[in-house]
């Protein structure tokens, strides 16, 4: 869905309905407060859960970032764009970290915006796993839910509601990550459910609020809109969460979910700054030809071969040896040998 509104966005392509996948990312941040909440009951200490994440991301990330600078490089200093930022050193670098929202730099590529968000709430509930805290996460997702969405109703034209969510991001879509952890609960647990569905609709409520505040979606499409689409994704997660979507699991979905992170990062400049353009305007081709016919398979092999020779081979590499460092493996073999 992210994938197809990227090749669309700019162009009157989008309203034939690829313009609903700006909120893509709405989604994967359910998902991703389901993934990391369920990653806490798994791990045996805060710095496993860090090696983790930090192995599981960073080496993907690197390679596209470093794969995106170099194509923005050669599109400026060697073909004389005029439309791309001569990107500097420092760009690289400050993306490089993921906290280049926070280093004064520019994302290199679109997607990575959502990186810092991502960030924040990884640092956020490690915090509350570390201090023995997340027997709190109702109370502080409720609160903050409801704080958060308060400011958009209360406060929507005071600069300071605006200087709160650009300070911290992750306020704008707080409601979606705990939905996640909610979910997760369900369908761990199957218990309180009416407490839970109660939440749950309290977190859809007060996302939806969060309209004019949550990325670019309102750039794109209504409220209402914007609405029945984050409806559908709870509606979803009812239906797994309730075993019910069990019959979308086969070998290509399974592919695709594989690939999702590299080509998440490494789809947008590659198509739609360097394919579509050379085909459509370059040598004349039709665009949904251009976009389909090549510049899908393209990011869909940068992204396979990304998976297949970082993704999995490096990141469990780069665990291994973050875990022989920091003495992970020593710890849990001693706390083996104590059971």
């Amino acid at each position: 869905m992210v994938v197809l509104f990227h090749f669309t966005m700019d162009r009157p392509e989008r309203n034939l309905g690829f313009k609903f996948g700006v909120t893509g990312v709405d989604l994967f941040f359910i998902i991703s407060g389901f993934v990391i909440y369920m990653s806490l009951t798994k791990v045996k200490s805060s710095l496993e859960f860090a090696i983790n994440r930090i192995s599981r991301l960073y080496p993907t990330y690197w390679v596209c970032v470093t794969v995106t600078f170099i194509l923005i490089c050669i599109k400026v200093y060697l073909f004389k764009s005029l439309v791309l930022h001569p990107p500097s050193l420092w760009d690289y670098l400050a993306n490089m970290t993921m906290f280049q929202y926070y280093l004064g730099a520019n994302d290199l590529d679109g997607p990575y915006w959502t990186m810092i968000i991502e960030m924040i709430f990884y640092i956020g509930v490690l915090i509350l796993f570390k201090f023995h805290l997340l027997k709190y996460i109702n109370i502080l997702g409720i609160t903050i839910s409801l704080g958060v969405a308060g400011l958009t109703v209360f406060f929507h034209d005071h600069a300071f509601a605006h200087q709160i969510f650009k300070a911290i991001p992750l306020l704008s879509f707080v409601p979606l990550f705990f939905a996640g952890i909610i979910f997760y609960n369900i369908y761990e647990y199957k218990d309180k459910l009416i407490a839970r569905y109660a939440m749950l609709l309290m977190c859809l409520v007060c996302q939806i609020s969060l309209y004019h505040y949550g990325g670019t979606s309102w750039w794109y499409l209504s409220q209402a809109e914007y609405a029945v689409m984050l409806t559908i994704y709870f509606l979803l997660f009812v239906l797994f969460v309730s075993g019910k979507l069990k019959f979308v699991v086969n070998k290509i979905t399974l592919f695709l979910g594989k690939l999702s992170f590299p080509l998440y990062l490494i789809h947008q400049f590659v198509a739609i700054r360097f394919v579509i353009p050379a085909l459509t305007n370059k040598m004349n081709l039709n665009y949904w030809a251009a976009s389909f016919l090549v510049a899908l398979p393209v990011v869909l092999i940068l992204a396979y071969l990304i998976n297949r020779y970082v993704e999995i081979p490096v990141s469990k590499q780069m665990r291994k040896k973050l875990n022989s460092i920091s003495g992970v493996n020593a710890i849990h073999k001693a706390a083996n040998t104590s059971l």
